[in-house]
């Protein structure tokens, strides 16, 4: 009975997680796309929603958090660090060091961008300034973290290593938390003279202030629509897109210990993994659901999404909504078939329809996008259009049919309608990352730790504690998701509208044939794989890692280069592409408010 208690609690906690991140992800993306809109439409953006609370008040939310994150890591390395030996000891010094490094230029570059704003105060600003560019600081970091790297690599195994160890350790520890607490001290400091501080969080809270305000809207039903049907309708449009995302697991199973009964003890997580087999006993999954058919599931529930619309169009007696209703029915369906085929190829590849186990087959040999890539660009064309995002909303096109399927509706009605298109973007995303983009698997990182090597010959290997090594694929499955919400967002500004016989078109005209011509040729080369000697196997092997090796070297090329863009100074400037634009400019420009920015 105590197991299944403890069964249960483990599910309701992963439940509420995976719902709070789908749906705090589609707050964000809310934001973002207004920010977006803002910056490429020049019009007002999310910033002007803003909360006034008392100077000590603000220095107290700067200081607090940082003291208890400050004394968190030293905490840890004093109670943990004697415990530590070996491989273990050396892969916590690496993490520790490198993530000082990280905070100390991290801290330097955010006060000297602040300095750049509002000018010289003190002597550290001008310090800051001195020192020009602040791309200077983002370098000076790069290379001290190649420096720290290389010197544990050199020295590893010898005397000066244990002690270069022993230094990254509690040195580290030590340099963190001053590192944290300066930052907080000055960005407390800093607004010590000042009346009040305003809250923006970066324009986060106007999504919070619209939501806030939809609640309060009046609920208008129209006179002659059906009144259990209408409200039905964005229940039935919403929910599913959420509980999908039960079957997507956030990360690899965590392993915990057991006791005689064979239950799972949940204060003794093991410290260590091998790099192959699994845990049997305390083994707990980071998906909510872990069954055999998860595809099948998600597929199964993400088309009743039709449903919701078709029944919102129909009910609302409007000529206008039963069109959207219409277009929203044919649409989807029409694209859901482009869906299912285009992952038939990756089931022949990875033989299974369990998303754990299609992670796990990209884990060891290479990631889904590499032997599926015409299968990756339909199925993430045919997702753009099953959440009806621009290029493919034709069910809500506001040039022709007003609002489309939810014309009449308001109030939290219609933001379940709105917000579910965002979901369905998130869910989207998540899907396509766990079956085309390795899911929570990192390049050359596996179960024990990491492990660099092309092939039989190992260049770097370095054993990671299992928690460690679980929340790095969980963060980087929510950056692959993330990433992929990001490009959808980008097409939603840079593409227009199709027209309908266009859409219906692409649909059954273009992806639909083109997705069984990949399901042949995938049969095609399957067979010729399982024909194959062990040579050629040993050079899809290699290939595969190549791959890998591919993605870590683009992905931190790309980080580096997102970096150097947002250290880039702005570059605005105004096009007049109306007469009116250009009559406002020669009569001296209009009247701007400080608080309109995007």
């Amino acid at each position: 009975m105590n197991m299944d208690w403890v069964e249960f609690g483990l599910s309701a906690a992963k439940a509420f997680a995976v719902v709070m991140f789908a749906m705090n992800l589609a707050v964000l993306l809310t934001w973002a796309d207004r920010r977006q809109g803002a910056a490429i439409q020049d019009r007002v953006g999310p910033n002007r929603a803003v909360a006034w609370i008392p100077t000590k008040v603000a220095q107290a939310l700067a200081v607090l958090p940082a003291l208890g994150v400050a004394a968190a890591l030293p905490a840890y390395v004093k109670l943990r660090g004697p415990e530590l030996t070996g491989s273990a000891e050396v892969g916590a010094s690496l993490i520790i060091s490198q993530l000082a490094i990280f905070w100390v230029w991290l801290t330097a570059l955010v006060i000297r961008g602040r300095v750049a704003r509002r000018g010289v105060r003190n002597s550290f600003d001008a310090f800051l300034a001195g020192l020009g560019d602040p791309r200077r600081i983002f370098y000076f970091g790069l290379g001290m973290h190649a420096v720290s790297l290389a010197l544990g690599a050199f020295y590893r195994g010898t005397q000066t290593g244990d002690a270069l160890t022993s230094i990254g350790l509690y040195g580290g520890a030590a340099v963190f938390a001053f590192a944290v607490l300066f930052g907080a001290g000055y960005g407390a400091y800093s607004i010590r003279n000042e009346p009040r501080i305003g809250l923006r969080l970066i324009g986060l809270l106007h999504p919070a202030a619209d939501g806030l305000k939809t609640l309060f809207k009046e609920d208008f039903i129209p006179p002659r629509a059906d009144r259990l049907l209408h409200s039905l309708a964005p229940l039935i449009a919403f929910f599913p897109a959420l509980v999908v995302l039960a079957v997507v697991p956030f990360g690899d199973t965590l392993c915990f210990g057991v006791d005689e009964s064979g239950s799972i003890q949940l204060t003794e997580l093991m410290p260590v993994v091998p790099a192959t087999g699994m845990c049997t006993e305390g083994a707990v999954s980071l998906g909510v659901l872990d069954i055999n058919v998860g595809i099948l599931y998600f597929f199964a529930l993400a088309g009743t999404g039709i449903v919701g619309a078709a029944l919102a169009g129909w009910s609302s007696d409007n000529k206008f909504s039963l069109l959207g209703g219409v277009r929203a029915a044919s649409q989807m369906v029409s694209y859901e078939v482009t869906m299912g085929l285009t992952l038939i190829g990756a089931f022949m590849i990875y033989g299974t329809l369990q998303v754990d186990d299609m992670i796990r087959w990209q884990a060891e040999n290479t990631w889904g996008i590499f032997v599926q890539p015409l299968a990756f660009v339909m199925f993430f064309a045919a997702a753009v259009a099953e959440s009806k995002r621009i290029p493919f909303d034709l069910p809500e096109g506001e040039s022709e049919i007003v609002a489309g399927y939810y014309t009449e509706y308001s109030g939290m009605k219609f933001a379940m309608f709105f917000f579910s298109e965002y979901i369905a973007v998130v869910t989207s995303s998540a899907l396509i990352a766990a079956v085309f983009l390795g899911g929570w698997h990192l390049p050359f990182v596996n179960r024990a730790g990491i492990e660099i090597g092309i092939g039989d010959t190992v260049l770097f290997s370095q054993q990671l504690p299992h928690l460690l090594v679980v929340l790095l694929g969980v963060a980087g499955f929510i950056g692959k998701t993330i990433l992929l919400c990001w490009v959808q967002l980008t097409i939603r500004w840079t593409l227009p509208r199709f027209r309908y016989d266009q859409l219906m078109r692409l649909g059954w005209r273009k992806l639909l044939p083109a997705s069984l011509v990949n399901i042949l040729a995938t049969g095609l080369l399957v067979l010729l794989v399982q024909n194959a000697g062990p040579r050629f196997e040993k050079a899809l092997g290699t290939a595969g890692d190549l791959t890998m090796a591919l993605v870590a070297v683009a992905g931190l090329f790309a980080f580096v280069r997102f970096v150097l863009f947002l250290l880039e100074p702005p570059n605005k400037r105004r096009l007049l592409v109306t007469s009116t634009a250009q009559f406002a400019a020669a009569m001296g420009g209009t009247r701007t408010a400080a608080r309109m920015q995007a």
